[in-house]
């Protein structure tokens, strides 16, 4: 199914908006989108979601052997899927310009830039060693999927645990399970971080954006993407696009990429790590139950509902039922009983006059026994005296 194209009232309304200062989602120029991260139940699955775009990274590991040329460092391969459910013009088993461009993104900011120490991932130097497998899911496309994937993929590989092994005398590799021992965490040197800015041609004068959404994106004239880390060094710069940009302009997204990187490394680091001591402290992840809505806009009309219906009365505590006039049968046998009772005590104790009452309060004694006896005296003859 080929995409959709806009209308011209559609772009225009994007591009008038953007030469007042204006964007169709009410943020500033250099805004970015919310930002969730949540982790699945096993190590090395990871969600983003960056505004309404979410993708999905998983990190799984085997045993190869490595390299002639590297026989000592572990192997990564990275790969990204699209399918008609993150959008309906992405073809299921059908490649496009999309996907070799977040392929060039995250192979150049991940494989190439050397972020993940892969001479920890050696097991037995020139006979095995671990290859680490990420596979990105695009679950739902709604503009800047390269920096959505890039950060997928990064949390989910400090996020993985691998299992331990044992190397016997005779060469012989044992893996061990979870339950055996305690899985070794990935050892990441550095966190790289991917940045996305538009540049619209507007009258001669180009205005910059950060993070476009997919609206913006079909209609932007061209987007430099930056790849770098927080320590200052850039491991990546794609500019693909039809507009030519002047130096001044590409140094200025680059001072702004190097004032964001730090904060979104962080970010990464701390949600990894707060995940992985709730492990530690026998807390059960529940996995993506808790983002399963993460819709703010469907949040809010949920909420005016239940309002609304309070208001309305629908929620009303239903009242107890008035009882009816007369005795209830229940009533009827429970008074019957006790006439009874009272036949019996009067056929059964003789009565007693009114003084013997009268003198028996007055020799009342300080022991508990004696008291509740003469109460239970008091009692019985003022019910023969009635």
């Amino acid at each position: 199914m080929k995409e959709i194209p806009l209308s011209s009232c559609e772009r225009n309304s994007v591009i008038t908006a953007i030469q007042k200062g204006l964007r169709h989602d009410n943020r500033e120029f250099l805004e970015v989108r919310d930002i969730d991260i949540s982790f699945g139940k096993d190590f090395g699955s990871c969600t983003v979601t960056l505004g309404l775009t979410r993708v999905l990274a998983q990190v799984t590991c085997e045993v190869v052997e490595p390299r002639p040329s590297r026989p000592s460092e572990g192997k990564i391969s990275i790969s990204v899927h699209l399918s008609p459910m993150a959008a309906p013009h992405f073809e299921q088993g059908r490649g496009n310009d999309l996907v070799e461009e977040l392929q060039q993104i995250l192979d150049r900011n991940i494989k190439e830039s050397r972020c993940l120490d892969l001479e920890s991932l050696c097991i037995l130097a020139e006979e095995s060693v671990w290859q680490l497998r990420v596979d990105v899911t695009v679950l739902n496309h709604a503009g800047n999927l390269g920096d959505a994937c890039n950060l997928a993929s990064v949390a989910a590989l400090r996020h993985f645990h691998r299992p331990d092994v044992t190397v016997e005398e005779d060469g012989r590799v044992t893996i061990h399970t979870l339950e055996e021992r305690e899985p070794i965490p990935t050892f990441m040197k550095k966190v790289p971080v991917c940045l996305t800015y538009a540049f619209f041609m507007v009258d001669e004068k180009c205005h910059m954006l950060m993070d476009p959404s997919d609206l913006e994106e079909r209609v932007m004239s061209g987007k430099l993407i930056v790849g770098l880390n927080p320590h200052g060094e850039i491991t990546s710069m794609m500019f693909p696009g039809r507009v030519a940009l002047q130096k001044r302009e590409i140094m200025n997204c680059i001072q702004n990429a190097f004032s964001k990187a730090k904060a979104s490394a962080e970010m990464v680091a701390r949600v990894v790590d707060d995940d992985v001591m709730k492990r530690k402290s026998v807390i059960k992840p529940a996995g993506y139950t808790n983002c399963l809505v993460s819709d703010s806009s469907y949040r809010k009309k949920k909420i005016d509902e239940l309002i609304e219906n309070e208001i309305r009365g629908e929620f009303v505590v239903p009242e107890e039922p008035m009882e009816e006039e007369g005795p209830k049968i229940e009533d009827r046998m429970y008074d019957s009983e006790e006439e009874e009772e009272e036949e019996s005590m009067e056929t059964s104790s003789p009565k007693k006059p009114v003084q013997a009452v009268v003198d028996n309060k007055k020799k009342k004694t300080t022991s508990m026994s004696d008291s509740e006896e003469e109460e239970t005296g008091e009692t019985l003859t003022a019910k023969d005296l009635q």
